[in-house]
């Protein structure tokens, strides 16, 4: 049975999103957007740098790699420090980081240089995910957090993602091959767009709460429209959270787990994502233009499918959901390594499909379930540390796709890759935690105490 919780944030769980709620969760959800064109534009860009940087695939790999890296060690060191310092101050500091580091990116003029410039990028990026995910977590009422946890944020990560490449197509006719100096140094616009636009969010109020500022709290509530009592508000702290505490009993375990099925998904689904414009050049034989325009119409058929499963997850379930979208994936999966090489239309029908049901379940169950699942005082670590294993991953399965494309084939490699699918299917259903829909996340940590 579910645990009473106070008061104020009874009705942050209840009661329908203010105007003001409704305008801070897109804020912060908007941190992904420049996620996602940022870290897919990667792919456009590698059409044009390996000749004008005659790349081998290795160095394919570790440069699309590289904010990836970045990534997941800005997840985990201020995923730890978005707990300590509060939701707020991270996500506006980490903008002004990308900011810098996306227009350095620019101006590079060797291989060392912009590798150690899209690394720091990455690290940009790692700060704003668990911060802004455990702020969206925090806000969310619980009947609609599935919906806007998991879908509103890999949404705006998904547009920012097939904007990368449709920007890509024009930037590539105007400006030919410089054109990916443009594509990385255009990613400051939007971070400053948002990043004026969050200077006037309040601190989250579970977080002051926890950190023992019941005034602050207060005063957070009330810009929400929600009345609370600060004398009420400052018996409900907390003892303070630690990584040493997320991998210790009850956590380690739960930690553990969530953070396997992150890197599951992680290390297959950049083959309808990052990868896809190299596959589709290589081994489709598309022009660059197609393959870019291909790419995108993915994203699309992503859209879609982020949106079906928006519908679906606070009505049948968060496991249910799993099993009718991942399945599907890993059988598209097999039917591109036997039907694509050889067949550009076969290639691209199974690239809609692994991406339809990818995004339709597994590519944002992962983050609803690292936002819910776990404590406020444990909630941006457990973001840091389950995103980073997911970026991890991701890195692995960009070096591994040209490599393994050039050393043992594509059929093979896409075969390697279906496997972690499959898995995913078996370890989710063994976890009965994780039907964690419609439920307080109070509730929900002290499940596992």
């Amino acid at each position: 049975m579910d645990e009473p919780v106070p008061h104020g944030i009874v009705q942050l769980d209840e009661r329908p999103l203010s105007r003001r709620q409704r305008y801070a969760i897109i804020l912060a959800a908007l941190g992904e957007l420049i996620d996602g064109y940022d870290l897919i534009v990667m792919g456009a860009a590698l059409i044009l740098l390996r000749p004008q940087f005659h790349l081998s695939p290795s160095q394919i790999g570790l440069l699309g790699g590289a904010s990836f890296l970045g990534a997941a060690i800005g997840m985990m060191v201020f995923g730890d420090l978005c707990d300590r310092l509060g939701r707020r101050a991270i996500f506006i500091a980490n903008l002004l980081f990308f900011v810098v580091f996306s227009i350095l990116s620019a101006f590079v003029t060797s291989l060392p240089q912009l590798f150690a410039a899209r690394f720091f990028v990455g690290i940009g990026v790692g700060m704003d995910v668990p911060t802004s995910t455990a702020y969206v977590a925090e806000l969310a009422p619980r009947r609609q957090r599935g919906f806007l946890l998991g879908t509103l944020v890999n949404l705006t990560w998904v547009v920012g993602a097939m904007g990368s490449n449709l920007i890509a197509l024009p930037l590539i006719h105007w400006f030919g091959p410089d054109a990916w100096r443009w594509m990385f140094g255009l990613a400051a616009v939007p971070a400053l767009v948002v990043l004026l636009g969050r200077q006037i969010l309040p601190e989250s109020p579970r977080w002051l709460i926890l950190h023992g500022r019941p005034e602050a709290a207060k005063h957070a509530l009330a810009s929400f429209g929600i009345e609370a009592d600060a004398a009420t508000l400052a018996q409900l702290g907390a003892p303070r959270g630690s990584y040493v505490k997320l991998f210790r009993p009850p956590w380690r375990s739960r930690v553990l787990l969530v953070g396997l099925i992150f890197a599951l998904n992680c290390i297959s689904g950049p083959l309808a994502t990052i990868a896809a414009p190299y596959v589709l050049r290589t081994v489709g034989a598309l022009s660059v233009t197609a393959s870019l325009l291909f790419s995108a119409s993915i994203w699309f058929v992503s859209l879609l499918g982020i949106v079906c499963g928006g519908m679906l997850i606070d009505r049948i379930g968060r496991r249910r959901l799993l099993y009718f979208s991942a399945i599907p994936e890993g059988v598209a999966a097999l039917f591109m390594a036997v039907a694509g090489p050889g067949s550009p239309v076969a290639l691209i029908m199974g690239y809609f499909a692994f991406a339809f049901f990818l995004w339709l379940g597994p590519a944002f169950l992962v983050w609803v379930w690292a936002g819910e699942l776990f404590p406020t005082q444990l909630r941006g670590r457990s973001q840091g540390f389950c995103n980073g294993l997911c970026r991890l991953a991701i890195a692995a399965n960009i070096f591994l796709i040209p490599v393994g494309v050039a050393a043992v084939g594509f059929r093979a490699s896409i075969v390697i890759l279906s496997i972690p699918i499959f898995a995913l299917v078996l370890l989710v259903n063994r976890l009965s935690f994780l039907d964690s829909a419609r439920r307080s996340l109070e509730a929900l940590a002290a499940d596992a105490r």
